[in-house]
């Protein structure tokens, strides 16, 4: 369980049972620990002479999305409950409160996003996206949005608010009208593998990876493809950042060969819009990528576990706009105070994204023809 997330006045790690926000210098800013929680449904669903009391269960860090305008750290848990925080800086000093008290969910929330402008919280399970209120508000429940009938991948929400864009394992981008979410405005379709990444680019720009080994950039109110652009391997993650310098913005894709980002740079210019591919950014062997971001600085941070200890290893990398690649600073301070204050952690359990493709029948030559005699075998009869 983890998540790396990059906002402008902070880096927000959680892995396990801890979030560790860290300045751009890599000064730790605050820490808040989870604290582990009794199951929800243990003692309704306890057998006749048992109490329902047991051992508190971990609750670990799945997902987490910051809110810069109500200054909320929402934190998604294990244990299918939300968490909100809110951050508090005094002094030059950063601290938390918790926001009420933890939000059930019917399943683990696994990714999320807030409205922009109202602080309001989306947050999708494996089917179904749900509008939350951050401030834990016992009487509020969580009210259902929107659904799939497949599993919901990643999601964005138009900076306007009027949009909520999801994407899903059966290669559908779905773009649904907001607060009137019975009214979806339309898709984007030409995905032929699992859609594993979203991100807005502008209010009318959105830009998608896939397992279908493409990129693909959009007008996603009019579901008109713009883009697409092909990649050395199955997509499972993007991370996007703006450049001033180049004009565009630059996307990190993380791949499905474990220690590999492909590195892209969109124009965005009126005139023409276009895909550059830079140089590939590859981590050793034995290690495996399981997170990447992109602060406004272009360095790339990466959060890997080593395949054999399973323990977590960061990576800090700068950006070069004249040679459009990454080059490693084995002496980043970011990286340096990030391995120190997680030194020792693991992550046992690695995602098998391999289980998001399709499953074909690749010899239906053979299936016809076992077929064909089954059935002139029962004409005989």
């Amino acid at each position: 369980m983890h998540d790396l997330k990059i906002y402008p006045t902070f880096t927000a790690v959680g892995i396990k049972d801890r979030v560790v926000l860290l300045s751009n210098n890599g000064e730790c800013l605050h820490e808040i620990v989870i604290s582990p929680s009794t199951p929800v449904e243990k003692a309704a669903n306890a057998k006749d002479g048992e109490n329902g009391n047991g051992p508190l269960q971990p609750a670990h860090v799945v997902t987490l999305e910051y809110c810069p305008v109500s200054k909320v750290l929402a934190v998604s848990l294990s244990d299918k409950t939300l968490q909100s925080y809110r951050l508090k800086e005094s002094e030059g000093e950063l601290s938390s409160e918790p926001l009420g008290d933890r939000i059930q969910a019917i399943r683990t929330i696994v990714c999320m996003k807030f409205a922009p402008k109202h602080g309001v919280l989306f947050g999708c399970d494996k089917s179904d996206c749900f509008e939350f209120d951050p401030f834990g508000k016992a009487e509020k429940q969580p009210k259902w949005i929107l659904g799939h009938m497949s599993q919901i991948l990643g999601m964005a929400v138009s900076e306007d608010e009027r949009f909520i864009i999801t994407c899903d394992r059966d290669e559908k981008i779905k773009v649904t009208s907001y607060p009137d979410c019975h009214n979806i405005v339309g898709y984007c379709l030409g995905h032929h593998e699992y859609v594993g990444g979203l991100e807005l680019l502008s209010q009318q720009a959105l830009l998608s990876v896939s397992g279908d080994k493409t990129l693909r950039l959009w007008n996603y109110t009019e579901g008109k493809e713009l883009i697409c652009h092909n990649l050395d391997d199955p997509a499972v993650g993007v991370a996007l950042q703006p450049s001033k310098d180049t004009g565009g913005a630059l996307c990190a894709v993380r791949s499905l060969v474990a220690n590999k980002i492909e590195v892209v740079h969109i124009q965005l210019d009126d005139s023409e819009k276009k895909c550059v591919p830079c140089e590939t950014l590859s981590v050793e062997d034995g290690l495996a990528i399981v997170q990447a971001a992109l602060n406004p600085s272009l360095e790339l941070v990466v959060l890997a576990v080593d395949k054999e200890s399973k323990a977590v290893k960061f990576l800090v990398y700068t950006f070069d706009a004249n040679k459009r690649c990454f080059a490693e600073c084995a002496d980043h301070v970011l990286q340096k105070k990030l391995q120190n204050h997680f030194e020792g952690s693991k992550i046992e359990q690695l995602r098998d994204y391999s289980t998001l493709f399709k499953n074909t029948i690749d010899n239906l030559s053979d299936y016809f023809e076992r077929k064909k005699l089954k059935i002139d075998g029962k004409k005989s009869k």
